[in-house]
């Protein structure tokens, strides 16, 4: 921005205002000495530049003058970077001039100058209510109005620049602030999307095995009712025969059945009838088994593969563990033999489908470091139970595989770490799990030694009931079913 050089001069003496046009707008000395050079080009030096400003002055006698001329010049948007005001004056004194220039432009620096010493720097500063007026004695000399005007215009120019670089730096701030609000809206739709890209990319490996456990229970179904509609026929053409029998015994005269009923009984005989009927039941009752187990499993799958359940809602834990047992048995039961011992839980908050992300995870881990044939075991139980702490629900789930090294076990949690083969693990699975756990005001911790297994702690807080009650305990125990 362009120096403001303007200066305003208050003062009733003629003389006065021509001495500060002398000293602050001079004329230019170079043209004068160009002139001279003319004139006497044989006899004078080349002139002499001299780096001094030139203000552009304005002139007043009075101090209700120079109050219009600040309200003028910032009317215009061309303000007074500095005043220089006599004290005595006609009509308002430099006193009230200067507190008045103060109220219109707070920004123009003042300079009282009097000729009487009755005049205090204490008494100006208290007529004029600001400690910031400067003060300065007649007779002056020149260098002193000089001074005065180069530091105090420079002042004025600092203190505009000061306040332009403050808003432009507000100005970035403000924008700053904004990309970073952006940055952080994206980094958690991101996470969001990898959390998400990484339980459908674990679901993709269960898929096969999810595949084959429905089809069990679907294969014995298609057996019984291929069962069933072969009893059906039977049973039908059995009907068939009765009724032929009822229509003889109906007839006038009435004949020998003899021959009927013997061809009935060796028709029950060859088809096994009372085989059938006791049979019948035991179809129906597998293949409703069969269909409940179908019917669990897809459920498990949906509810799992949702991409969030926005509500934060109490759970069962041990339920939620053994809904994500039935989506991972496939990846289990060649290998590990799975021991639950669950404690009574009571309720947690948290979001069903993370919590079971967080279990589907550290299950087919487990079950990976086997080698051959091993145990799974799942233990939970409640914390701190009588104490003056807070409970916190605990599910450990421990294996006996190949372990973790030492050197490992540090970097278990960070992005992208993996000890398994390149290829065979993305090194998301632990770190999605690990920052699942603690947003939800929990903890997830290893621990492990080489050839003896590891153990994977969740500790999450307990959630009352609506009813501020204990929640209903939930306990199941015992070996993993066998599919």
């Amino acid at each position: 921005m362009d120096k403001n050089l303007n200066v305003l001069i208050v003062d009733d003496d003629p003389g006065v205002r021509e001495s500060y046009r002398d000293i602050l707008a001079p004329a230019a000395e170079n043209d004068l000495l160009a002139m001279g050079a003319t004139l006497f080009k044989d006899v004078c030096p080349e002139p002499v530049a001299v780096d001094r400003p030139r203000y552009r002055l304005t002139l007043v006698e009075r101090g209700d003058a120079a109050v219009a001329a600040v309200a003028a010049s910032r009317q215009c948007g061309n303000p007074f970077a500095l005043a220089f005001v006599d004290m005595q004056m006609p009509g308002i004194d430099g006193a009230e001039t200067t507190r008045r220039i103060r109220q219109i432009d707070p920004r123009a620096r003042i300079v009282i100058v009097t000729a009487y010493s009755e005049y205090t720097p204490d008494d100006i500063i208290r007529v004029v209510c600001g400690d910031d007026i400067f003060y300065l004695r007649k007779p002056f000399n020149s260098e002193e109005i000089r001074q005065f005007a180069r530091a105090l215009t420079n002042e004025w120019q600092l203190e505009r620049e000061r306040e332009r670089l403050t808003s432009q730096l507000e100005g970035v701030n403000a924008e700053l602030a904004d990309m970073n609000q952006n940055l952080l809206t994206r980094v958690q739709a991101q996470a969001r999307m990898l959390i998400q890209s990484e339980k459908m990319a674990s679901i993709g490996i269960l898929a096969a095995g999810v595949a084959h456990e429905i089809n069990n229970p679907m294969a014995f179904i298609n057996a019984n009712l291929t069962a069933l509609k072969t009893y059906g026929a039977d049973i039908l053409e059995l009907l068939r025969q009765y009724a032929r029998l009822e229509n003889h015994l109906t007839q006038t005269p009435v004949s020998d059945p003899a021959p009927l009923l013997t061809r009935i009984a060796q028709f029950k005989k060859d088809k096994k009838i009372d085989f059938i009927l006791q049979d019948l039941n035991n179809l129906v009752d597998e293949s409703l088994e069969g269909v409940n187990r179908v019917t669990g499993i897809v459920q498990d799958m949906k509810t799992f593969a949702r991409i969030d359940e926005a509500e934060f809602k109490p759970i069962d834990l041990n339920a939620t563990l053994d809904a994500t047992l039935n989506i991972v048995w496939n990846e289990i039961k060649y290998n590990a033999e799975v021991i639950k011992r669950y404690g009574e839980l009571p309720l947690v908050n948290c979001y069903p489908q993370k919590i079971s992300q967080v279990f589907m995870n550290l299950l087919v881990n487990a079950a990976q470091a086997i080698e051959g044939e091993g145990v799974i075991e799942i233990v939970t139980r409640v914390d701190n139970v009588g104490s003056s702490e807070p409970q916190r629900v605990v599910v450990a789930i421990a294996d006996n595989g190949a372990g973790i090294a030492a050197e490992a076990i540090s970097n278990i949690f960070d992005p992208f770490f993996t000890t398994k083969p390149p290829g065979q693990g993305t090194g998301l699975g632990l770190s999605i799990s690990y920052d699942i756990i603690k947003a939800h005001g929990g903890d997830l911790t290893a621990a492990s030694q080489p050839g003896q297994g590891a153990v994977f702690t969740v500790t999450l807080p307990v959630a009352p009931n609506q009813n501020g009650d204990a929640p209903k305990p939930n306990k199941r125990n015992g070996r993993a079913p066998v599919a």
